[in-house]
């Protein structure tokens, strides 16, 4: 988690470094124009909602620690590969 939080922050601040800059004409007058950045999106996807269940039964105790953990965290979303398949499918369904 830390490791996509400080990658985010670095390409953030190269970003605002090396690219952000007033847009002028070719005649040196600004346009009025200034370039900006928001925060990457982050995002780590990781395990099985599978790995909450046991004989077919979701285990409310993992499953609730699952969603506290992942809801608890700001700027990166956490979701698992199943989900992210899901997320597809719909994508593609929808089409």
């Amino acid at each position: 988690m830390a490791q996509v939080q400080k990658t985010a922050s670095k390409a953030q601040q190269h970003i605002s470094r090396e690219f952000l800059t007033r847009i002028y004409d070719d005649d040196g007058t600004p346009t009025g124009i200034e370039l900006s950045t928001t925060r990457p999106r982050q995002v780590v996807v990781i395990g099985s909602l599978r790995e909450f269940t046991h004989n077919g039964a979701v285990n409310p105790e993992k499953m609730s620690s699952f969603e506290l953990y992942r809801t608890s965290i700001q700027d990166v979303e956490v979701i698992t590969f199943d989900e992210l398949y899901e997320r597809a499918c719909f994508i593609v369904e929808d089409r």
